[in-house]
């Protein structure tokens, strides 16, 4: 098989898999923890459409609006994942005398990491490749580190919810991902771009293996309560 070959193998395989992964979280989600995990059936339903839309805007060939709707899927999910951490990182310090001190760093983390790409980063905003490119890492990034937190303040409650942990790690192993990914694609030459791109595609599955195994049955999400 040629390297292109394998490529296109590579991404319409991962492609797909994520596509029923998400289609069976969804049904996992509306039996009952979409009440407690809303933001992430709001993820699911999202990458979903947003998937469908580029197909279709792939299909037919309009390269224009498929790179615009590329990047804007880009950064609504990470942005998700990262309203994810957040909320997450909240509830799981429970009743804690912190909590409030907790919420207020939180709330400033959010404000800092949406602002700085508007501020700092060149380019036009929303526009520019390096910009978006540059504000998708920085959002998987604050993530993955804030997820270290979140999985600290989830080990340290005597209380944990072994539920939370499993949608934890999950989420980790995808913006941790994706920052790896962001972060190393100008060191790969154009011809070689689909390696970190890949290896993305294959931790966000991982992801969604994860997620679903954590909301597998009635058994673990009564647990969880």
């Amino acid at each position: 098989m040629s390297p292109r070959g394998f490529v296109y193998y590579s991404f319409e395989t991962l492609g797909w898999i994520s596509i029923v992964l998400l289609v069976f979280l969804v049904f996992l989600l509306l039996r009952g923890p979409f009440r407690q995990y809303p933001l992430i059936l709001t993820y699911c339903v999202t990458q979903l459409i947003l998937t469908v839309s580029e197909d279709y805007l792939r299909i037919v060939n309009s390269l224009k609006l498929y790179t615009a709707l590329y990047w804007t899927d880009e950064i609504l999910l990470n942005l998700l994942l990262f309203l994810m951490v957040i909320t997450f990182t909240y509830r799981a310090v429970g009743d804690s005398p912190l909590r409030a001190a907790l919420g207020k760093m939180l709330g400033a983390v959010l404000v800092v990491v949406i602002l700085v790409p508007i501020l700092i980063f060149k380019g036009p905003a929303f526009r520019s490749t390096p910009w978006l490119n540059h504000t998708s890492q920085l959002l998987s990034f604050c993530a993955a580190i804030l997820n270290l937190g979140l999985w600290s303040a989830l080990i340290s409650n005597r209380r944990r919810d072994p539920q939370l942990l499993s949608v934890s790690t999950g989420l980790g192993i995808a913006v941790t991902g994706a920052a790896i990914s962001y972060g190393v694609r100008g060191y790969f030459s154009r011809s070689w771009i689909w390696v970190p791109d890949v290896f993305m595609s294959a931790t966000f599955v991982v992801c969604m293996f994860i997620w679903c195994y954590a909301f597998r049955s009635k058994r673990v999400q009564t647990a969880a309560l």
